[in-house]
This record gives C-alpha cells, sequence and structure tokens, in this order.
C-alpha cells in the first residue's frame, strides 16, 4: 500500500512538472509572438522613427503579458510630448495673472506716514506754507507713478506671450530674439528713466535742507517741468510695451485655439490608424489564446482630469474580434464599436 502511495505521487510529481514545462514553453514562444507583432505595429504606426532632444527615441512599445488575461501594450508617441509642450504654453500664459513687481515710487509718500508729515512740516517751516504745498504735490505725482502697472506688466506679458508662440511652434527663434532684444531695449529706457526720476526726487528732498527761509518760483518751476518732462517721455515707452504686449497676446491666443485643435485631430487620426494597423495585423499573435484580449495603452493621450493631470487613453480589443475584422467578416466600425475604450 505504501508502494502505491508513494507511485502515485511521485508520477503526480511528473505529470506537474511535464505541465509546468509546456507552460514555460507556451509563454517563451507567446513572448516572441509578442515581440514581433510589437515591431510590426510599431512600423504600421509610425512611431519607431519618433526621435527627440539629441536624436533620442520619444516613440516606441512596451509590452506585458497577463495569464489568462492578455497582452499590455504602452504605447508612446510624440503626440504626448506634443501635449506637454502646450501645458507648458499654457502655464506660461498663467504666470501673467501673478502680480507685477510693485511700485519703486510708493514709498515715497506712505499713506500717514511720520516721516513724511514731518518733512512737510519742516519744509512749511522754512520755505513756507505755497513751498510745502509744492513739494508735497510733487511727492504725491511721483509716488503715483503707474510704473508697474502699465509698463513692467506690459514688458513682462509680451515676452510670456511670445514664449508661448515659440514653444507651440508659431515663433521661429529669430523672431523670438528679436522681441526678446525689443523687450530688453524698453526695461533699459524705463531703468534709466526711473533712475532720473529717483536722482530728482532726492533733489526735492535736499531742497527743504537748502532753503534759508523761501523758495524761489523758478526752483518750483524747475521742479515741475522736470516731473512733466519724465511723464511725456515715459508715455510714448508706455504705448509701445501695452501695444506689443496686446499684439504678441492676441497671437498667442488665436496660436493657442489652433494647436489645441491641430492635435485633437492627430489624436483622432492616430487612433483610425491603430485600428486599421489591430485588424490587419491582430490576427499574427496566434499564441494567445482566444478566450483572452489586447489592451493598447496611448500614454497621455487621455481626457484631462479635474485638477488638470494627462490621462491615458485605454482601447482593448478581444482576440476573437481582431481574427474576424482580419478575416473581413468585421469591419473597423464594427470592431471600434466591439472593443473597450476609456481613459485611465
Amino acid at each position: 500500500m505504501k508502494h502505491l502511495l508513494l507511485k502515485l505521487l511521485m508520477a503526480g510529481f511528473f505529470i506537474t512538472s511535464v505541465s509546468l514545462s509546456a507552460q514555460e514553453i507556451a509563454i517563451q514562444s507567446l513572448r516572441q509572438n509578442i515581440d514581433i507583432f510589437t515591431g510590426v505595429l510599431e512600423d504600421a504606426l509610425g512611431i519607431a522613427q519618433s526621435t527627440g532632444l539629441f536624436g533620442m527615441s520619444i516613440g516606441g512599445i512596451d509590452s506585458t503579458y497577463l495569464y489568462g488575461q492578455g497582452v499590455v501594450l504602452e504605447v508612446r508617441t510624440s503626440l504626448a510630448n506634443r501635449r506637454n509642450r502646450m501645458s507648458l504654453s499654457f502655464l506660461n500664459a498663467s504666470v501673467l495673472s501673478l502680480p507685477s513687481r510693485p511700485n519703486p515710487f510708493t514709498s515715497l509718500r506712505p499713506p500717514g506716514s511720520p516721516e513724511f508729515e514731518e518733512t512737510i512740516r519742516n519744509f512749511a517751516n522754512a520755505s513756507g506754507i505755497e513751498a510745502a504745498d509744492f513739494y508735497a504735490d510733487m511727492i504725491d505725482r511721483v509716488a503715483n507713478v503707474d510704473y508697474s502697472i502699465s509698463i513692467n506688466s506690459a514688458i513682462r506679458q509680451a515676452v510670456e506671450s511670445a514664449r508661448s508662440l515659440r514653444t507651440m511652434n508659431s515663433m521661429d527663434d529669430t523672431v523670438y530674439a528679436e522681441i526678446q532684444t525689443e523687450m530688453a531695449s524698453l526695461r533699459q529706457e524705463l531703468q534709466g528713466y526711473t533712475e532720473e526720476l529717483r536722482q530728482d526726487t532726492a533733489e526735492i528732498r535736499t531742497t527743504s535742507d537748502q532753503a534759508d527761509g523761501t523758495v524761489a518760483s523758478d526752483i518750483m518751476f524747475e521742479m515741475q517741468a522736470r516731473l512733466d518732462e519724465f511723464m511725456a517721455r515715459i508715455e510714448p515707452l508706455k504705448q509701445r510695451a501695452i501695444a506689443k504686449a496686446a499684439e504678441l497676446k492676441a497671437q498667442s491666443e488665436e496660436a493657442e485655439k489652433e494647436y489645441v485643435a491641430r492635435w485633437a485631430a492627430d489624436v483622432s487620426e492616430f487612433e483610425s490608424n491603430l485600428y486599421g494597423a489591430m485588424c490587419d495585423y491582430g490576427s499574427m499573435l496566434r499564441e494567445l489564446p482566444p478566450q483572452e484580449s489586447v489592451a493598447i495603452i496611448l500614454t497621455g493621450l487621455g481626457e484631462d482630469t479635474e485638477d488638470g493631470r494627462h490621462t491615458d487613453k485605454v482601447h482593448v480589443f478581444n482576440k476573437t474580434d481582431l481574427v474576424q475584422c482580419q478575416n473581413g467578416e468585421l469591419d473597423l466600425a464594427g470592431l471600434r464599436q466591439r472593443s473597450a475604450q476609456y481613459s485611465y
């Protein structure tokens, strides 16, 4: 009885060993089959030749087999890179909503500043009420120069719009460099005018220390003329900056619309090519059991989530449907209808 039991156990171990060996051979054969099919699919979809920076490949297919379920193919395409570029462009545009640098002259007359009120009193005692009023008016005008809002913000917007256009390939490097140079020139002009205004303001501040009881009217007129001259020179600069910012912003918004529409059309065309390739070559997966499936994951091509994250687009094909399509028993529309499609 013991000998019979031992023989049965040994037979069971032998059968199990043979079964495992056969399974390993089948999986090895399936792996080779999947590798061949993957290469054919890459050529059919034209993604094997996709290259990025320094000639590195940005397209390809990675395969995985899940026992009892089927093949999973992760497809990387240049379309995902283009989408990331588009997101970068939108990010550049969103930077424009951030606060600009503060007006550097607002500190000259902070509301309720004891230092300012004391300066006015000293100026009035030394030079008279008229001169004190003049001084207060001058400081008020300087402190309310719309430096950051009208000029610096416009330059900033122009630069970001140009960067977005270049990111979307809607502006070549030559034009982009010209705009960068133009904006740098505007900044330099603005800095020059600002420094002049700072010097004039410093002169206004020291006038009270130099006064010997009165401030001559010609000095006040000179101060007024300097500020008027500054305003006259800063106005054309402001208009140039605002006009350029408006021009580039309109171009950027139009380019974004065109880029999004073109990208969506290219994704749709790629998916149509995918269905055609699966119908033509899907039956090459001969080693794949008929009850299993082929899942295609299009990396980064799914719908956006509410938090702005890019999802993957998944297409799942039944092996039997692929065979029927290749045999002409099922057309592409029918194959698309039977496949599962979702973003994840």
